[in-house]
């Protein structure tokens, strides 16, 4: 299941740290990269911390950008999470009595949400024959890293939980070519220019018991697995739910209990909704109605106190405040901005 709330979820922080690490290591400007992605150093040395997951997605992209002719250190990246076994799903993958349910533990939903979908292969009889991976929702930029980590990963992981050289028959990528450096990851043929990538094994083996699996252990994990994979579910994309519901009437739809009551659930679960995708409601307010007012002041010419009160604010100085903590300039100041961009358009406002 494509989790589409990605962007709107909070996971943990050991993918940045890694890659920062990475880049310090190798005399990157590590610094500038995670102030471009708005991530906080000091919230990247707090074991079993947490980070928005844009925030991660933007870091991956800074990441790449500054790596571009470093292959050496995707494929060190790559080691890094393949050693990374974490959580619920990671006991899941772990603990899978053979690679047929090791396939479909890791098709179930991936560990980038939204950003790639993994699909077990099957033969025509139905076993498990490999694993494709695509990236329907990826950023171009972004898709030559993730093949390589997903390669490296799922090769190593594999590999591990097979206890020896995992007998891969025919691997595939979309690469026009591949560094040497991921050939000690695998022992057969890799062919580049395909649409997706594709790791392929012998069916036989998919049932073949695997030495460090559990059955016990593996459906227990399982489980608990699925019942985060609900959680998910039933928060749906609640940030942008409740920011519809603000947009359709800001002037009421300002408080918590007035959303709540629009949209039917009680206060104290409408906040936990936004908690569980590392949200608060003062947040997606802010953002909401910082977004409105900036289209109002750039495209009508309703005056200040009409977009404060269209915007349930009664008094138009506390607009403006309002307005100079989200945008760092008056609404005034912004709309002259704005005007100005429309008629030079090389100028660019905040």
């Amino acid at each position: 299941m494509k989790l589409t709330s990605y962007q709107n979820l909070r996971v943990p922080n050991f993918s940045v740290h890694n890659l920062r690490q990475l880049l310090e290591e190798a005399d990157l400007d590590w610094r500038t990269a995670l102030a471009n992605a708005e991530i906080d150093p000091d919230a990247l040395n707090r074991p079993g911390s947490t980070i928005p997951a844009r925030k991660e997605l933007a870091f991956q992209l800074q990441f790449v950008a500054l790596t571009r002719d470093r292959i050496d250190l995707w494929v060190q990246a790559a080691r890094a999470y393949t050693t990374s076994t974490y959580g619920v799903r990671g006991m899941a993958l772990a603990t899978a009595p053979t690679v047929a349910a090791w396939a479909e533990v890791v098709s179930t939903t991936d560990n980038a949400p939204g950003i790639l979908a993994i699909t077990p292969l099957r033969a025509p009889d139905g076993t498990v024959a490999g694993i494709e991976f695509t990236y329907p929702d990826a950023p171009e930029e972004l898709i030559p890293f993730s093949v390589y980590r997903e390669l490296c990963v799922t090769t190593r992981s594999l590999a591990w939980l097979y206890g020896d050289t995992f007998p891969f028959t025919h691997v595939e990528v979309p690469l026009a070519a591949i560094s040497p450096e991921v050939l000690t990851y695998v022992s057969c043929n890799i062919d580049c220019g395909a649409e997706a990538l594709r790791l392929r094994w012998d069916p036989a083996i998919s049932t073949d018991e695997l030495p460090f699996g559990n059955a016990f252990q593996h459906a227990a994990w399982v489980k608990a697995d699925a019942q985060i994979i609900d959680s998910f579910r039933e928060t749906s994309d609640w940030p942008h739910t409740v920011a519809k519901a603000i947009r359709a009437v800001p002037n009421l739809n300002r408080t918590l209990a007035n959303v709540s009551a629009t949209l039917r659930v009680s206060p104290r679960t409408l906040q936990r909704k936004l908690e569980l995708t590392g949200n608060d409601f003062a947040q997606v307010r802010d953002e909401t109605l910082s977004d409105l007012a900036c289209d109002l002041l750039s495209n009508t010419d309703h005056s200040v106190s009409e977009i404060s009160r269209k915007l349930g604010y009664t008094d138009p100085a506390s607009f403006t405040m309002a307005f100079k903590r989200w945008r760092g300039m008056p609404p005034s100041a912004f709309r002259e901005a704005s005007r100005y961009g429309d008629k030079h358009p090389g100028y660019q406002h905040i």
